[in-house]
């Protein structure tokens, strides 16, 4: 199963060609331990390490068990505090790297070579069982990503850790794919759900209400030209998650006569330009949930609009736990208001 589970990962890492960048000049490995493995012989890896060819990641042998002392000792090292952290990988260090995995909420640790005992520094190969075990205390929690910034003759690094071999390398490829982003990192920011203010929890229809402009639930309407308002969702999925909805209370399709079906649809045409200008998602989900087992909460009419990014299938979407770059609605709404025109033009 582990070897199965690297060649997946081999893939995925020879497919990115974003990844090249950050194959150290001792060159990258990824590792996947057995469950209850006990020593190196346990652990799988690559033959010869993953090289660049042609500005791409290339590994020329397939994983085998016993190839990697140097990785399989640190996973190891972090099995002992989490049996589940049975794989990792080693790229090169660099600051935005660190910033990225930050911003993305994967938990960051450190140790410093410059500090390691003198005992320790004697023992072949004790360095990275002292290092893990100095990067877990530094936070109190199993770290997702170690680094070190190097010593004499030994090279800055930064060593990815996790489950399996394949949520590794998604990891790897989801920051390499940030780090190399022309536009920057800001258009995949996720906001956090924000409470729902409790003087609302007394209001029978929460849209009907923005719709009258109540001032305690009206914050984020972006537009309301008396027939339809697009807001923002105050629990998005992604950033810039906009609903169209009605001012009149309906609870089913069928209830809108076509004129007002045909003046919805105009509007969700224009939330989904203002979307593109503002987000520039790689596509959007449009739909509408009817009934509270299709996931409606609120029984009036609304349609979703959320943005959606590639990366997600290589990383956010696809791992245990999934991370996040955070941003206020505020923050989102004030971005939006910049380009309300896409609204209001007809």
């Amino acid at each position: 199963m582990e070897i199965e589970n690297l060649k997946k990962a081999v893939e995925i890492i020879q497919n990115s060609e974003e990844l090249a960048a950050f194959i150290p000049e001792v060159r990258s490995n990824i590792v996947m331990a057995k469950e209850n493995a006990k020593d190196v012989n346990d652990v799988a890896g690559i033959p010869g390490r993953i090289t660049i060819v042609h500005g791409k990641p290339k590994a020329f042998v397939e994983p085998e068990f016993g190839v990697s002392s140097h990785m399989a000792r640190l996973v190891l090292s972090m099995m002992k505090h989490d049996s589940s952290k049975r794989s990792a990988m080693n790229i090169k260090y660099s600051p935005k790297i660190i910033e990225i995995s930050e911003k993305l909420g994967l938990k960051v640790s450190f140790y410093d070579r410059n500090d390691e005992p003198e005992d320790v520094r004697q023992v072949e190969g004790g360095t990275i069982p002292w290092g893990v075990e100095t990067a877990v205390k530094r936070i109190g929690d199993i770290p997702d990503i170690i680094y070190h910034k190097g010593a004499w003759g030994k090279e800055p690094s930064i060593t990815l850790i996790g489950t399996s071999a394949v949520d590794v390398a998604k990891m790897a490829a989801c920051i390499a794919r940030l780090f190399n982003t022309k536009e920057g990192y800001k258009v995949i920011f996720t906001p956090p759900a924000e409470k729902s203010d409790p003087k609302s929890s007394d209001i029978s229809c929460i849209f009907c209400a923005m719709a009258k402009g109540d001032p305690e639930v009206s914050k984020h309407v972006l537009y309301n030209d008396g027939e339809d308002m697009v807001v923002l969702n105050i629990a998005p999925y992604t950033t810039g998650h906009l609903l169209v909805i009605p001012t009149k209370h309906y609870t089913d399709l069928n209830e809108l006569n076509p004129e007002s079906l045909k003046n919805l649809f105009n509007t969700v045409k224009k939330a989904e330009t203002l979307i593109k200008e503002v987000i520039h998602p790689d596509g959007i989900n449009i739909g509408i949930n009817l009934g509270e087992v299709a996931g409606q909460r609120i029984q009036h009419i609304h349609v979703h609009l959320v943005p959606r990014f590639k990366f997600e299938s290589s990383f956010i979407g696809t791992t245990a736990n999934t991370r996040v770059i955070r941003e206020s609605l505020d923050e989102t709404y004030t971005r939006y208001m910049e380009k309300i025109e896409k609204l209001t033009n007809v």
